[in-house]
């Protein structure tokens, strides 16, 4: 299967790094996974993803919505869609989620997610993205 793209998980839960990687890689995705915030913005700005899958919770509450935020902030990371996939609506953490602003995701998935689910996120947000890139072409 050819090389769809390049995905980022970043995640702190390893067992759902893992079933992701393994969803998507299935699918003929290039996964790179990171189980924390830090991680995963050093290895975005290493090595650019086309999409990122992330978590809302990690070492803090908000780590997630943090990174979300720089990324907008960032000329060289903005334009990479998020896919924020997490168990804070269902968690006593969810009046720590922002209400009232723009957050900058492209898509929601609440935990756990089916694998239909997730892929199927993936694959609208990307290709979305590719009809983007080829309205912009000259």
């Amino acid at each position: 299967m050819a090389d769809r793209g390049k995905i980022l998980v970043i995640d702190d839960d390893s067992l759902f790094c893992q079933m992701t990687a393994a969803i998507l890689g299935s699918r003929g995705y290039q996964v790179e996974v990171a189980t924390s915030r830090d991680e995963g913005l050093s290895k975005m700005e290493a090595s650019r993803p086309d999409l990122v899958v992330l978590d809302v919770m990690m070492d803090w509450v908000l780590d997630g919505v943090s990174l979300s935020r720089e990324m907008m902030d960032s000329a060289a990371l903005r334009d990479i869609p998020i896919v924020m996939c997490t168990s804070i609506r269902n968690s006593e953490y969810r009046g720590y989620f922002p209400q009232d602003e723009y957050l900058h995701i492209d898509d929601w998935l609440d935990k756990p997610c089916s694998p239909a689910d997730l892929v199927s996120a993936v694959e609208r947000i990307l290709a979305r993205r590719g009809r983007f890139r080829a309205l912009a072409r000259p």
